[in-house]
């Protein structure tokens, strides 16, 4: 009953996880297409569409500014995250709660209010149609990655590695740059790529900060599907795909770095 049992879970699951990813193969598929209009399954297969987008100046302007703004999304919410971590994990003894409500905030708004909200600020100090603008409103939703990965890589270290070293002469600050940062580094890996993913694919607040002047790759997506439907779109959508597959693969090494981490230093 066991053997029976256990079959049948992972036959729906692997029914669940064919209906999760058939979207996807078809999109990847139509991008090989050599056609000129959508047909699954593609008559005969070429790479002409990812030689005209990767031809393009305006796909290569949007890939380039889209890993502008994601690379300064990552950093920005690193810089933030990770003190706000360390002050949540460690400094804040009322009111937890209320502040972990506040750093979830950012991800459950709706993306529309956070998108006027975010053009009606803007206004005034004239950020709109600016890629750092673009940026400090990616890193609003970036933050709490960062937060809620480093606060759990903090909750799994042991701190009487950085106590020993404050017993030896280093002080508070040097101590947790030399001892506490490397060891939780893949924590904050994985938070940093996490902030990278959703400043890649947000459109929304996009389209509010940049107007039309610039496109990032989910803008220019978005225009493509509104003005002519061809495979060169399932091409770029691929290559944003595999983007969020290199991504995932980054947070996996540094998700198994993490826990080789934390037996070496229990053991």
């Amino acid at each position: 009953m066991k053997t029976t049992g256990a079959i049948a879970v992972n036959g729906f699951a692997g029914a669940v996880l064919i209906f999760l990813l058939f979207p996807v193969l078809v999109v990847v598929l139509i991008s090989f297409s050599s056609v000129d209009f959508l047909s699954f399954p593609p008559p005969s297969l070429s790479l002409r569409w990812y030689r005209t987008i990767f031809s393009s100046w305006e796909w290569i302007d949007a890939f380039l500014l889209t890993l502008q703004v994601g690379a300064l999304t990552a950093l920005l919410s690193t810089l933030l995250g990770v003190p706000a971590a360390f002050a949540l994990s460690r400094h804040l003894k009322g009111g937890q709660g209320f502040v972990n409500a506040l750093v979830l905030a950012a991800l459950v708004t709706p993306p529309i209010i956070k998108a006027i909200s975010i053009y009606l600020y803007y206004v005034p100090f004239g950020l709109l149609n600016t890629v750092p603008g673009l940026a400090f409103a990616h890193t609003v939703s970036g933050i709490p990655f960062v937060v809620i990965n480093v606060v759990a890589g903090l909750r799994g270290y042991d701190r009487d590695l950085e106590r020993a070293a404050t017993i030896h002469g280093a002080s508070p600050f040097r101590a947790v740059l030399g001892i506490t940062l490397p060891l939780i580094a893949p924590s904050i890996i994985v938070g940093a790529v996490f902030a990278f993913m959703q400043s890649a694919q947000e459109l929304l607040i996009a389209m509010f900060v940049l107007g039309t002047l610039e496109k990032p790759l989910a803008v220019k997506l978005w225009e493509g599907v509104r003005v002519a439907i061809d495979p060169s779109l399932a091409a770029a959508t691929t290559s944003v795909t595999v983007l969020a597959v290199l991504g995932l693969v980054t947070v996996m090494l540094a998700g198994r770095r993490t826990r080789v981490t934390r037996v070496a230093v229990r053991g």
